[in-house]
């Protein structure tokens, strides 16, 4: 069993995602797969082109890509999670470069991602507020998903596009805990771990999750779901209770974590169009923000 793969597992783990569930199983078995069989000597897609580059302009028009999932600093899960990923430290640069140049007419997120980390999410989601000018829209475009995380940083936009064939929502946060105690255990292989701190160790793979730390583990959850329904709350303009509520509960919901066709989403409030990022661009280039939109949709629902 691969030391670094099973390292990255044990990772994926204990950590808190916002990610669309099956983009996460599709990771999973990934990493599974290279911790039983070794890393690939040879990429498996060598004609894949690489990620295409974070930022570029289309005449007074800054666009930037947040393709792939989402993590704060490192691209480690790059040969497994479909067109790349993204640093949102390097988001953040190329947002704030964007943002400070006098020549930005409009700053367009071309975001196709299922999510990921929250590590600087919530962060990036401020920045993102902070920056809203009225003469300089900020625009996300689902292209062709804005899914958990992508779609909490997505909602902070000024206006939320769809494309025709795109999907948005995921609202959620989970951990994963998964107890191979007992493969190891086939394979003759018996962790101890030396440590100090009564909890320090609970949740670890090595064992059954036992009540206190599976009670621990949803505290945290929990936590990180407040914040993100809360962010996206705020950004759409609507109730958080909204936010949070059950699709077979109320006609009023953000999905409580499905995903949405763009038509859908629209109709619920999730997003305000259903556009392509060309005809975005093109109409970004000689309008202003519609800085009416969030009072619209929050009349919508009442």
């Amino acid at each position: 069993m691969s030391h670094e793969i099973t390292r990255i597992l044990r990772a994926f783990s204990s950590t808190a995602w916002f990610i669309e569930p099956r983009k996460a199983e599709q990771i999973v078995a990934m990493l599974e797969f290279r911790a039983a069989h070794g890393p690939r000597s040879e990429p498996a897609f060598p004609d894949r082109p690489k990620a295409a580059e974070g930022s570029s302009t289309v005449g007074t028009i800054r666009v930037l890509r947040i393709h792939g999932a989402i993590l704060p600093r490192t691209a480690q899960l790059d040969d497994i999670s479909g067109p790349g990923a993204v640093s949102l430290e390097a988001f953040q640069k190329n947002f704030r470069e964007a943002a400070a140049d006098p020549n930005t007419k409009a700053i367009i997120l071309d975001v196709d991602s299922p999510g990921g980390q929250v590590d600087l999410v919530p962060e990036t989601v401020a920045m993102i507020h902070a920056a809203k000018r009225a003469d300089r829209p900020i625009i996300a475009v689902a292209n062709t998903m804005a899914a958990s995380a992508a779609y909490w940083l997505a909602s902070a936009a000024d206006e939320l596009v769809v494309t025709p064939s795109g999907m948005v929502g995921s609202i959620g946060v989970y951990m994963l805990h998964e107890d191979i105690s007992k493969r190891l255990e086939a394979e003759g292989i018996a962790p101890t771990f030396i440590y100090e701190g009564p909890r320090k160790v609970e949740g670890n793979p090595f064992e059954p999750l036992n009540a206190e730390a599976r009670a621990a583990l949803q505290a945290s959850v929990r936590h990180y779901y407040e914040m993100f329904t809360k962010d996206v709350a705020k950004s759409r303009g609507v109730p958080v209770s909204v936010v949070r509520a059950d699709p077979e509960a109320t006609d009023k919901h953000f999905g409580g974590g499905r995903v949405y066709h763009a038509a859908e989403a629209v109709k619920l409030g999730m997003a305000d169009r259903v556009a392509t990022i060309d005809d975005t661009i093109r109409r970004a280039s000689g309008r202003k923000a519609r800085n009416a939109g969030v009072e619209r949709r929050r009349l919508a629902l009442i």
